[in-house]
């Protein structure tokens, strides 16, 4: 009995998602109702709310999952040399996945928190590592890294905007070249 329920519970989340994604395509984040999610999930109220508060909690949730497997991708062992480059793969990799369905999130109304997130995900990595790049200072390393971060974030968002013409994988090598790039400048 625990794995139906389990597996009821699987199935129930992943319809609510599927539900608010495709609603975000539709409709700014703001004007995104409950009502909505349920009847496009095609379940009632009681089990959204078994497994959500609202719906700020669903793209918390959302955005949480999708980075908690970039953090772990990027926590497999490399050499030191390759980091800027290795995470750039990881997230490519992640990113092909699903490549509809982050296209979906990055052009909606939810896109600048994803930013945020990516943002936050690879500034947070590289400073983990900050001892085996820096050369200048810390305050140099920082800003460098902050440099490459904003742009990297941008980068997704205009790739998933159709704003750039490279394939997934141009890009990721084109941004490793820039990233070493500015790093090898401090």
């Amino acid at each position: 009995m625990a794995k139906a329920e389990y597996r009821s519970a699987i199935r129930s989340r992943k319809l609510i998602m599927e539900a608010f994604v495709d609603l975000l395509a539709e409709k700014p984040l703001d004007k995104i109702t409950v009502t909505d999610v349920v009847n496009r999930a095609q379940i009632n109220r009681g089990t959204f709310y078994a497994h959500y508060r609202d719906i700020p909690d669903v793209l918390d949730h959302l955005i949480h999952q999708m980075f908690i497997q970039i953090q772990e991708s990027l926590a497999e062992g490399q050499s030191l040399y390759d980091i800027p480059k290795v995470m750039l793969e990881r997230i490519q990799e992640l990113l092909e996945r699903d490549l509809y369905f982050y296209k979906k999130v990055m052009n909606s109304s939810a896109s600048s928190v994803m930013q945020e997130r990516l943002l936050s995900v690879v500034l947070d990595y590289m400073l983990q590592h900050e001892d085996d790049f820096r050369i200048g200072s810390h305050e140099q390393y920082v800003l460098s890294i902050r440099f490459c971060a904003g742009g990297l974030s941008n980068l997704y968002r205009d790739w998933f905007a159709g704003k750039l013409s490279f394939s997934l994988n141009e890009l990721t090598q084109q941004a490793g070249l820039l990233i070493d790039k500015v790093i090898a400048v401090q």
